[in-house]
């Protein structure tokens, strides 16, 4: 059954389906220095049920200390962090080899290609939420960081 569980979850979790919500988050995000690393709070927002009907209620204009306030959303929210970082480094690279992201020497992101190939429908929600994810995290990295109660990587 250990096996079975496994295996739902790589389909479920497949980096060529999931790189386009990336993508999507830094086609419209302003570049700033090092904002390779706000990349790992795109899926914890996006793919969580909960966090998503919550972040979606929030007004876009609002800022990010809003967002972590409300508690339904940061449920959980470290735990689904630390779950999404290979993930995270695995669409990263994808992204990169298939020439959609470029990381220039100041660790931000550039995005190359607008048009993802392949986006699965049902993610298609979680696309155009990632898009609208930059107007929330408009602090430095830093800040957004210690904002979410994160550490460290």
């Amino acid at each position: 059954m250990s096996q079975f569980s496994n295996n739902i979850y790589t389909i479920h979790n497949n980096i060529f389906s999931l790189t386009p919500i990336l993508v999507s988050f830094y086609k419209n995000l302003i570049a700033k220095d090092k904002d390779i690393l706000l990349s790992y709070f795109v899926f914890p927002t996006v793919l969580s049920p909960i966090a998503t009907e919550e972040f979606k209620r929030i007004p876009v204009k609002s800022n990010l200390t809003r967002l972590v306030a409300n508690k339904k959303f940061m449920f959980g929210f470290q735990s689904r962090f630390e779950q999404y970082k290979q993930i995270t480094n695995n669409c990263l690279q994808y992204a990169i080899d298939c020439n959609y992201l470029k990381i220039r020497e100041n660790l931000s992101i550039e995005a190359l290609n607008q048009d993802v190939l392949y986006t699965d429908n049902s993610l298609a929600s979680a696309i155009n939420l990632a898009s609208q994810l930059p107007n929330v995290f408009k602090l430095d990295v830093i800040n957004t960081y210690y904002a979410f109660g994160i550490k460290g990587l």
